[in-house]
């Protein structure tokens, strides 16, 4: 009888450690645990069955893994909800005319571009550069002393070459010192119409005029200014 005995005691044994070697080490889902645990009910040794205590605690495991796991679908099925409602939410920018932090600027070939900046305080010789998509300088210009706080320069489209810029994407930067030849720090800005919202990256992003700007950068919101006004 002992040695019957001890045959399914090894027999349960080596079928506990194959059960386990076929599931993942670092990945013991609710499917695994219920397999295990039934593999090793189904092959205990009937001398020394487990202890109810033993069970007991096995099971309270297994409601702890079923409660986090219903918790992880119940967190990824809100973050789902959440995220849809901020992408519609998004769209209520478009039609709005918005301030961000920017360099980048749509100019369409003709008439003057204004460029917008914030300077920590005044400055006493600024210079504007603008640069295309290859980032070559195809602008600059000396604009002596510019104000602290928020302004705009123009830009009429000239170039260093002659002639007119083409239409197409512009970077633009200024630069500039203070009156004992300090820098100063100059945020170039961009302003306009937001007309487009693309959401392939994964998170709302709007453009305006096809240039994208970046939601964390918007300053200010409001409602385009009336044809005239």
């Amino acid at each position: 009888m002992s040695s019957t005995l001890s045959g399914v005691s090894s027999y349960g044994s080596a079928t506990e450690a194959t059960a386990a070697a076929s599931m993942p080490t670092d990945n013991l889902d609710r499917n695994s645990f219920l397999t295990l645990l039934t593999v090793q009910l189904a092959n205990q040794d009937p001398l020394e069955p487990q202890e109810n205590a033993a069970f007991v605690a096995q099971l309270a495991q297994f409601s702890s893994l079923e409660q986090l796991s219903n918790a992880n679908t119940s967190l990824e099925s809100l973050y789902v909800a959440i995220a849809s409602m901020n992408n519609a939410s998004m769209t209520q920018l478009l039609g709005k005319e918005v301030t961000a932090a920017g360099d980048t600027f749509h100019y369409t070939g003709s008439g003057d571009e204004s460029l917008n900046y914030d300077a920590d305080q005044s400055i006493s010789n600024a210079t504007l550069t603008v640069t295309d998509e290859n980032g070559v300088v195809v602008y600059s210009e000396a604009l002596g002393s510019l104000p602290e706080g928020e302004g705009s320069v123009s830009w009429d489209g000239s170039t260093i070459k002659g002639g007119t810029a083409e239409e197409g994407d512009y970077t633009f930067t200024i630069t500039g010192s203070d009156a004992d030849g300090d820098s100063v720090q100059v945020t170039t800005l961009v302003k306009g119409v937001v007309d487009g919202m693309d959401y392939t990256s994964g998170q709302p992003t709007p453009s305006i005029e096809g240039v994208e700007i970046s939601l964390a950068e918007i300053r200010w919101v409001g409602e385009p200014a009336a044809e005239g006004t």
